[in-house]
């Protein structure tokens, strides 16, 4: 059977909307769950009796924290084969997309981690990605902003990989809307608990490697993710990327081998290169 996690924070209307418009376009039998983070037990009541989705009130410590509790509802009380790991700002393309994820799954367990096309709003795909160092992905691709042509500089930091991506193993896929196996899940614990709302999906990789798994592209179905809608109207800025900045570190430092001094300097390089980007948003224009 399938499972489905969906983690909530304070977004009611959205939430309601998947789970009534959107989760009825998958046709095989599944069991959901929502993780209520920030939630009273009165909304999470007033959630379940709308949706008829078991809804979990639970403190607001994060998107990693919240699937483990999703995960594990749905082991402990289910005959659960493949979880789905999914935002509510995602639209269905087909209603056989979940099913066909599952069948390409289920032809190779090399895969630990699978994902379809995502395209943003704006048409874009947002996965899937590969690795990048520490020192690339925070200091070296602004500082070579001024010496590097601009298809140079998107070779040289795979800034087109997305795009070009074809179907496939590859390092990273978007967290928003992915598949596992329980069973694999349950091998690796599960997310690491000490990330709160980014580099979830790296971390993942990483401990799927620990059991022969690896993350694979299917953009043989697609999906639609209305990127940050969850997120956007909570966090500033600012906010967003320093919490981003804490979960990669700890990312690099834990599952890469990167050392705390550095971590500590590319973290001084990040704040100042941040703080010069919100003056410049700020400055008024004359």
């Amino acid at each position: 059977m399938l499972g489905i996690v969906i983690v909530n924070y304070r977004n009611y209307p959205l939430t309601e909307k998947y789970i009534t418009e959107e989760l009825p376009k998958i046709r095989i039998p599944y069991k959901a769950v929502v993780v209520d983070n920030g939630a009273t037990a009165q909304e999470s009541a007033a959630l379940e009796q709308k949706t008829g989705v078991k809804a979990i009130p639970h403190s607001n410590e994060g998107f990693a924290i919240g699937n483990n509790v999703g995960l594990m509802y749905l082991v402990n009380h289910f005959d659960i084969d493949y979880v789905l790991f999914s935002n509510t700002d995602i639209h269905f393309q087909s209603e056989n997309t979940v099913e066909r994820m599952i069948e390409k799954m289920a032809s190779d367990e090399g895969i630990g981690i699978l994902g379809p096309q995502i395209i943003g709003l704006d048409g874009q795909r947002q996965s899937p990605e590969p690795y990048i160092g520490m020192w690339d992905r925070y200091v070296l691709v602004y500082l070579a902003t001024p010496f590097m042509l601009p298809e140079a500089k998107r070779k040289r930091f795979y800034l087109n990989y997305a795009t070009e991506a074809q179907e496939g193993f590859h390092y990273k896929l978007m967290g928003s809307f992915f598949l596992c196996r329980a069973k694999d899940l349950l091998l690796i614990d599960g997310f690491d608990p000490n990330t709160f709302l980014y580099a979830e999906e790296m971390i993942l990789s990483e401990r799927m490697k620990t059991i022969g798994k690896r993350a694979y592209f299917y953009p043989e179905v697609t999906v639609v993710h209305e990127h940050g809608a969850t997120i956007n109207s909570r966090l500033s800025e600012k906010k967003r990327a320093i919490s981003q900045w804490e979960s990669d570190s700890y990312y690099y430092r834990q599952y890469k081998g990167y050392s705390r001094l550095s971590c500590l300097v590319v973290g001084f390089f990040f704040r100042f290169h941040l703080f010069i980007q919100l003056l410049k948003i700020r400055s008024p224009k004359i």
